[in-house]
């Protein structure tokens, strides 16, 4: 092997090997498994992803939560992101029966990725290859990435950062288009990653340090690179602007309170990992989320880092000094009284996007940079034998603290979890709800009196439908609809029933109700237990309406607060009457009820139903009113009318009549060719953007110029 090959591969082989060996349980052991959000929440939305692609279709639209919602259009799917599709397409060239597991390796190789980035970033700055991989090492086996392991696009998002940070500080030694390029392209990976709040982190990490490092020739390149990275992203920005027009998550400037943020208490973690005993949750008793109170990058790490400040006065470690100064108090938030302060000038619109806490990612990347730097300062490090040595304590110090710890590594035998065929570990109890539900088509809904939040959760794992759900993105108005029977704020996102007695929950085709404590007689007629299952018991609601339904009249509101209303009264009979806020022309049909509905077909994306009524008709459903459903009756499209505060329906004149109703949204191909452009875009800019002589130039000079702002 030459030196030159030896200096490639044996820094990338040193960082994996860290990797697998810090994640070597989930990975090698089938007993143990990533832990929480990776399992309840990405899991299965990944798997409708999936499974859609094995049957032939585009993953656009989930039937199944929230009576029907775009699964497009929500980011943290990570239906755009090349990763993610990459490890869809070989769970399903494998079979598809282990998505979870896969999952697992693109989240890890993600670590990997990130500490491979780190490496190059310090070796741009001129630093000894032990130096950078002892950086390296602290940034992929450091605080952030083994305490926020649950959260897919966390990790995902923050394994780019590095390279936005090469890319800036490249471009401040003149401009390249390669370097706007590689900006561009780590922007909106990060974007695609599908985390808001990690994305925001390595954007404006980025900027800092891009504007520290030199402001006057990297305004114009990063300022086009942000623009170009939008451009590549259009195809998941679009929907996804789209979406949060429309759904809760504009709101959640309301419960954000100060800002949030780590408590000053996570700083002990730098030095004692485990001061508040976050390793075993079923003796910690402090009111701070563990998982933020994990910021140890090792002693050696910290050590270094120091010494970086102490020993070496040039300005790449004034540079990131300053830009963790001012990690620290971002991370902290409203911890801090310059937190607080800064929080409250922020406009709404970017509240919603700011979690502080994730700026230690941040913080943990200039910890590790400065190790890197602080090493280089020490002639062992120069020496491959003695460095490497010093490299493999930094490894095991790290790995010892925070390798298998609950953080990272959940039991199957404690926590069994979900899957296609069973419910918390219970096959027995998904079996029996599915043949209940199963005995309609398309399957009845469920909702939940009192029980677990997983079948809101996995609803597009286990193909049950539920009118619950437990998302970001919850659509508003379908939520005001869930308010009239649950009580709750406008931001909530997943409330249970209170009021199993309102008619609300007939019109959206609710049969049956789980609880794991009784449940009175709460209506007239009493909801009737169908089903004694493991730890619950199942409450059937005999008049639930079907999926779709005929009336004779409709009742205008003039908004949605009236519409609201019309629900909320005792009065309401959702099998007589629909409510509609728009000018609709129907004339009724004189209290003459009836007619027939047989479904044709129901698919996520097309509904085909032949109606056949003696008089007009209004067409009443229970699913879901969102841009991008076209109805056709007898192949003629007519409007999808708002009904019912949240669902579609649509007149329909007397006689037989084939309705179809499909979802084809135009955000999302106007997106797509934006993004095509920008990507068409990226690839002659890496390749001809710059001559081979200016290539030459910029590459020394990003590596010469850091040696240059020492003296």
């Amino acid at each position: 092997m030459t030196r030159r090959l030896a200096l490639r591969v044996v820094p990338s082989a040193v960082l994996l090997v860290e990797v697998l060996v810090f994640y070597r349980q989930v990975l090698l052991d089938s007993r143990y498994v990533i832990p929480w959000d990776l399992r309840y929440y990405h899991l299965p939305q990944i798997e409708f992803v999936a499974r859609a692609f094995r049957n032939g279709g585009l993953p656009l639209w989930d039937p199944y939560t929230y009576c029907g919602m775009p699964i497009y259009a929500n980011l943290t799917t990570q239906l755009f992101y090349p990763p993610t599709l990459v490890t869809v397409w070989l769970s399903n060239l494998a079979g598809g029966g282990n998505l979870l597991y896969f999952l697992e390796w693109q989240l890890v190789l993600h670590v990997f990725l990130g500490g491979v980035l780190a490496y190059l970033l310090l070796r741009r700055m001129g630093t000894s290859v032990t130096a950078a991989l002892f950086g390296g090492t602290v940034f992929q086996l450091g605080g952030y990435f083994a305490s926020q392991t649950q959260h897919l696009g966390a990790m995902d998002a923050a394994a780019w950062m590095p390279l936005a940070w090469l890319s800036a500080v490249s471009l401040s030694r003149g401009f390249s288009w390669r370097w706007t390029a590689a900006l561009a392209a780590s922007l909106s990976m990060a974007i695609l990653a599908g985390f808001p709040a990690v994305t925001f982190v390595v954007a404006a990490s980025t900027m800092i340090v891009g504007l520290l490092a030199g402001w006057r020739k990297t305004v114009v390149p990063m300022a086009l690179a942000a623009v170009w990275s939008l451009l590549l992203a259009a195809v998941q920005v679009l929907p996804t602007a789209e979406l949060t027009r429309l759904s809760v998550a504009k709101y959640r400037s309301d419960w954000i309170g100060d800002g949030g943020g780590l408590p000053l208490a996570s700083l002990v973690s730098l030095v004692a990992p485990n001061y508040y005993g976050i390793f075993d949750l079923s003796t910690y008793a402090h009111p701070w989320q563990p998982t933020f109170l994990y910021l140890f990058c090792g002693i050696s790490g910290l050590v270094l880092a120091l010494a970086a400040v102490i020993f070496r006065r040039d300005r790449q470690v004034r540079l990131f000094s300053i830009a963790l100064v001012i990690s620290i108090l971002w991370m902290l938030g409203a911890s801090t009284p310059v937190g607080k302060v800064a929080f409250r000038v922020l406009p709404n619109i970017m509240k919603s996007s700011v979690y502080p806490e994730f700026a230690m990612a941040a913080f943990v990347l200039g910890v590790a940079v400065l190790a890197g730097l602080g090493a280089d300062r020490f002639a062992i490090f120069r020496k491959p034998l003695a460095g490497g040595l010093l490299v493999a304590v930094a490894a095991v110090e790290l790995t010892a603290a925070g390798s298998g710890r609950n953080l990272n590594t959940g039991s199957l035998a404690t926590e069994p979890g979900l899957t296609y065929s069973s419910f918390d570990g219970s096959t027995e109890v998904l079996a029996r709800v599915r043949y209940l539900t199963g005995r309609s088509k398309p399957p009845w809904r469920i909702d939940t009196i009192d029980d677990s939040m997983n079948w809101a959760h996995g609803a597009a794992l286990t193909e049950v439908p539920t009118a619950n759900g437990n998302d970001p993105f919850a659509l508003i108005r379908f939520m005001q609809v869930r308010l009239t029977f649950t009580g709750g704020e406008r931001w909530g996102r997943y409330y249970q029933v209170l009021k199993p007695e309102s008619r609300v929950l007939d019109l959206m085709n609710v049969r049956y109700l789980l609880s794991r404590t009784p449940v009175g007689e709460t209506r007239d007629r009493g909801l009737v237990p169908v089903a004694e299952i493991p730890g619950r018991t199942v409450y059937e609601n005999r008049d639930a309406l079907p999926r779709f339904f005929l009336v004779d009249r409709i009742q205008h509101a003039g908004n949605m607060e009236e519409a609201l209303s019309e629900l909320r009264s005792a009065e309401f009979r959702p099998a007589e009457v629909a409510v509609v806020e728009e000018p609709v022309e129907f004339p009724g049909s004189a209290g003459q009820p009836g007619g027939a509905i047989r479904l044709i077909k129901y698919e996520p994306r097309s509904i085909t139903l032949e109606v056949e009524s003696a008089a007009p008709a209004f067409l009443v459903t229970s699913e879901t009113y969102y841009p991008g459903w076209r109805a056709f009756v007898d192949g003629r499209e007519r409007p999808v009318v708002l009904t019912n505060v949240a669902f579609r329906g649509m007149p329909v004149d007397a006689g037989r009549h084939r309705i179809e109703m499909r979802f084809e949204p135009a955000i999302l191909w106007r997106g797509a060719t934006l993004s095509a452009a920008g990507w068409a875009l990226l690839f002659p800019a890496f390749v001809f953007g710059d001559n081979r002589r200016k290539r030459t130039a910029v590459s020394g000079a990003a590596t010469s110029g850091w040696t240059s702002l020492s003296n």
